[in-house]
């Protein structure tokens, strides 16, 4: 009994891919760090953990719904392969989500909505990435409820009071455009099994050899966008050298990701580990602007850590 919970755990853990973590995980603290919150340790920790595993918990509800492609897109994940049970992986998400509601119920009630909503758009998604260019935002504005949940989560501030934080709005803004580009990215990944079975993605409705050339302003974007947010005083964070040379590396290695997808399209897999990389870079080079400590921590942290639980997908083929 206990070396089938162990295997149980084990698949689910496999299935919810760490490597994800690390986005809704450093977007929501950027959300937490803006509203310039002392909390209890014990509340921050809670909210944390909710963060960090909530890209992981979707991923479930994902594999579930998207079995049909991920037949020919990922035929050995957990749950196609029935390494994962589909009965128990669901309740056990119903479970994980029942906690994560009862605990945001008593951080702040208000984030209950954004809670719910993320849960909600997440499950919208698996119709929505069908319609090109609309996918992609949807998934940004999924991932951009982060921050906003981060905010609300360590505060008893209510939806409305969000508008008294412009910070958080372009903060918000910047992770929407930078998930946009993650997403766009994971559509190379999936094209074959995407056109099988008739999702009518970005990259299927125009074709990898055509849609590559959108790499570039991909890419680019959501680096402008902070230039434009802190050169015309929008983000009101003064401007340091920490975050010069760190949001630098993260824009050359962006660079480096989306070349590397524009000339190698076979290695799709790979260039997506890349822009999850890029895209913790990105974040976390945000956070500088905020607390460089922990910026920087995060910075390095997420991409050892990205690269070590991606290699061990790939390793394994299983993504």
């Amino acid at each position: 009994m206990m070396n089938k919970t162990i295997k149980f755990i084990n698949a689910y853990i496999k299935s919810m891919r760490p490597y994800t973590f690390f986005i809704t995980g450093i977007a929501g603290i950027l959300g937490l760090l803006l509203i310039e919150n002392n909390g209890e340790i014990w509340r921050n920790i809670i909210i944390l953990i909710l963060l960090f595993t909530s890209y992981g918990i979707n991923q479930v509800i994902n594999d579930f719904l998207g079995i049909k492609e991920d037949k020919y897109n990922a035929p050995l994940r957990p749950i196609v392969s029935g390494e994962l049970n589909k009965r128990a992986a669901v309740l056990t998400t119903i479970f994980l989500f029942i906690i994560g509601t009862v605990a945001t119920y008593f951080l702040n009630p208000y984030a209950l909505i954004i809670y719910f909503l993320a849960y909600l758009m997440n499950i919208i998604y698996e119709w929505m990435k069908s319609i090109p260019f609309l996918g992609n935002i949807w998934f940004g504005l999924m991932i951009g409820l982060a921050p906003i949940y981060g905010a609300l989560a360590s505060s008893n501030l209510s939806l409305y009071d969000i508008i008294n934080y412009p910070n958080l709005i372009y903060i918000f803004i910047l992770v929407v455009t930078s998930s946009s580009a993650l997403c766009y990215y994971t559509y190379f990944k999936d094209y074959e099994g995407d056109k099988k079975v008739g999702k009518n993605t970005l990259i299927v409705f125009f074709g990898p050899q055509k849609v590559r050339y959108l790499n570039l302003p991909t890419t680019i974007l959501p680096f402008f966008l902070t230039w434009v947010f802190i050169q015309f005083g929008f983000l009101s964070f003064r401007f340091n050298y920490i975050f010069l040379f760190f949001i630098s590396v993260a824009f050359l290695f962006s660079l480096y990701a989306g070349f590397f997808c524009f000339k190698k399209l076979d290695k799709a897999k790979k260039a997506l580990e890349l822009n999850f990389e890029c895209t913790s870079l990105f974040l976390s080079s945000l956070l500088i602007l905020i607390n460089p400590i922990i910026g920087i921590f995060l910075f390095i942290l997420s991409f050892i850590f990205i690269k070590i639980f991606y290699y061990l997908m790939y390793k394994k083929d299983f993504y």
